[in-house]
């Protein structure tokens, strides 16, 4: 594709408050240097100095922005999200020296008490430039609407650069300062949690002595910004998969889980349900395909998860099992939604997501199945797909047992659970089976090639969820470093044809059908071989079940309550440009990268056949509208909402 040379079509650049900042800043040198205030005022020019050359990356960027829109009128893209934090990052300074101008004259004012503030902010206006500066050789690789810069510019030299960034004024002063204030506190309180936590994560000690460190360690990383936000940067650029497997599955405590259930709405049927192993089979143009069982990595076992629906309906009490509350049954509806719980692929499960699932099922008022796939890295890709694709056959065979007519049915889920709902839809359409009617993704990530892309690289400035974070994640769902176990019933390393492993059943293979179940009764009765195997999934579940609860119940309240073994330091994650093994992270980096192609993983590279067939899709996102506009362009029937920084979703 050709770059374009026309004009943008944006209005130019607001250098208003750019003006009114410069000025602010002046008048406060021309106040300091009066008083003899040097360090104080040193600041203020240096961050005067920054602010004038961040205007120039600002306005360079806002002039090229317009060519990677999805459409016009989905102004959206990462290139936009850089120029949204220049904005905020003015506002948030000049609030600053406002303050600062009003409060300079009193006798009580201590430059000291604003002196780090305004040190945060020149550090924060350099890494900042930094990114704009990149932002731009970014542009200048690529071809007008092109985000991903795929064989254009290299992911390690990107990485070089993101590691080289000073992220500790993100993690500090100017925590979530893109976001609304509601949200900020939101990010304050991940923050604290997470350091705190970090403390304890390392930590052996008694139940009590435990205690009043987490009480001290919280209390001083919430009165200490600056020493929180270098306690995170550092864990952030050294965290491992266990420590956050552990911090983001905390809110599944036993005292947490009970929150839910305390202030959001009640429903009649919240309960944890089972699809049991069975034979199912799906129509394909008049065959059947055989829906193969999770079989990739560790033991065959049922499919879990949590129903939730606001009343009571026909055929939910085969499933369910709990006695009704109320005598009357309503009808099944025409509508089901299946969820899929967000984590990396690595952490959390349908009681990760209550809050907000109990509320969906009184709002759309359908009953909404919340799958708990397993996780990664004990059972990475393409297990979870399998886990899933299995659950929605058994729901399109037994609509009834879920209170469901079996009509129409929405796969949807936020994160990882979103990009597992297009995987499913695009796995049916590839198969021939009958797909989802509609499909709804928030935050996804639908490209897990390591390429270069504006978004990726903003995320040095992103608190909640940094590039290393979602490194860990693809590593552990890639399953690049998994070895050969002895209860796994399937090859480590499980080929994209193993997706396809359906059999056709129709007139012509069905004397073949019949030769195979000979073969397999013979030697012992099918009865008693039928109960050796339920003994097998039995023992399986029980002791898959124990490692999970271990894994991921047991060890985080430990970790919290500091009674765990002390936590070694990992060392330096893998794909850290100062690696000790730099060949072992190139081949790292080059396995990923090839797993990733398969458009199961990244939904982004499926084909424009398959992209075309996929049903109404809807993607909330902050910022970036690749996706949508690939599937306006093939199919053109997507909506997408692009969230404001300053808004919650």
């Amino acid at each position: 594709m050709q770059k374009e040379t026309t004009q943008s079509p944006d209005p130019p650049l607001d250098s208003y408050m750019f003006g009114i900042l410069q000025q602010t800043l002046q008048n406060n040198i021309d106040y300091f240097a009066c008083t003899c205030q040097d360090d104080f005022t040193q600041n203020f020019v240096e961050l005067l100095g920054a602010v004038s050359e961040l205007e120039k990356k600002s306005s360079q960027i806002h002039d090229i922005a317009f060519k990677f829109d999805a459409d016009a009128n989905t102004k959206a893209n990462g290139y936009r999200s850089y120029s949204i934090i220049v904005d905020r990052f003015v506002s948030n300074t000049l609030d600053l020296c406002r303050q600062i101008v009003e409060k300079r004259d009193s006798m009580f004012f201590r430059a000291g008490k604003f002196a780090k503030d305004v040190e945060v902010r020149v550090i924060a206006s350099k890494e900042i430039r930094k990114a704009g500066a990149m932002l731009i050789s970014m542009a200048k690789h690529a071809d007008d609407g092109e985000l991903f810069l795929r064989d254009k510019m290299d992911f390690k030299a990107l990485m070089k650069d993101y590691t080289s960034f000073d992220m500790r004024p993100f993690f500090g002063r100017l925590l979530g300062f893109t976001m609304c204030e509601s949200l900020q506190n939101c990010l304050s309180a991940v923050s604290i949690a997470m350091a705190t936590f970090s403390e304890q994560y390392r930590n052996e000690s008694s139940y009590v002595a435990s205690l009043a460190a987490t009480l001290f360690n919280s209390t001083r990383y919430g009165v200490d910004i600056d020493e929180r936000a270098e306690r995170n940067a550092s864990l952030v650029r050294n965290v491992s998969v266990d420590f956050l497997k552990s911090f983001w599955t905390l809110n599944e405590l036993p005292v947490t889980k009970r929150i839910p259930g305390w202030i959001c709405p009640s429903l009649e049927v919240c309960e944890r349900v089972t699809l049991p192993l069975e034979p199912l089979k799906l129509n394909r143009e008049g065959e059947h395909l055989d829906v193969p069982y999770p079989m990739s990595h560790v033991p065959t076992q049922p499919v879990r998860g949590r129903l939730f629906s606001h009343v009571r309906r026909q055929g939910q009490d085969a499933l369910v099992g709990a006695a009704p509350t109320s005598a009357y049954e309503y009808p099944p509806t025409s509508t089901m939604f299946l969820h899929l719980h967000g984590g990396g692929f690595i952490a959390q499960s349908p009681d990760s997501h209550e809050i907000y699932l109990r509320q969906w099922a009184a709002d759309l008022e359908m009953p909404l199945l919340s799958l708990d796939y397993t996780l990664a890295p004990q059972a990475p890709f393409p297990r979870a797909l399998e886990e899933l694709f299995y659950a929605y056959a058994w729901l399109v065979n037994n609509p009834f047992a879920v209170g469901w007519s079996g009509e129409k049915i929405v796969v949807g889920g936020d994160s990882g659970g979103g990009n597992l709902s297009v995987a499913l839809a695009l796995k049916c359409l590839h198969l021939g089976v009958r797909p989802p009617d509609g499909l709804f993704a928030a935050y996804t990530p639908l490209n897990l090639q390591l390429t270069p892309s504006p978004s990726r690289l903003l995320c040095a400035m992103d608190s909640l969820i940094p590039l290393e974070f979602l490194l860990h994640c693809l590593h552990s769902y890639a399953g690049v470093d998994m070895e050969a176990s002895p209860d796994s019933g399937s090859p480590v390393k499980v080929p994209i044809e193993h997706l396809e492993q359906v059999k056709i059943i129709n007139n012509k293979n069905e004397e073949n059908q019949q030769e195979r179940r000979s073969n397999a009764s013979s030697g012992e009765s099918s009865s008693q071989k039928e109960k050796d195997t339920l003994q097998e999934i039995g023992d399986a579940v029980y002791d898959t079940t124990s490692r999970l609860y271990q894994a991921h119940i047991a060890k985080p309240l430990e970790m919290f309550t500091g009674t765990n073994q002390a936590w070694q330091n990992p060392g330096r994650p893998w794909f850290s440009p100062q690696s000790s093994d730099p060949e072992r992270a190139e081949r790292t980096f080059a396995r990923i990268d090839s797993l990733a192609a398969s458009p199961f993983i990244s939904p982004l590279l499926a084909d424009d056949h398959l992209l075309s067939r996929l049903p109404p899709t809807y993607l909330l996102f902050r910022g970036s509208g690749w996706f949508k506009g690939v599937l306006r362009h093939v199919a053109g029937r997507v909506c997408l909402c692009a969230c404001q920084p300053d808004q919650p979703p």
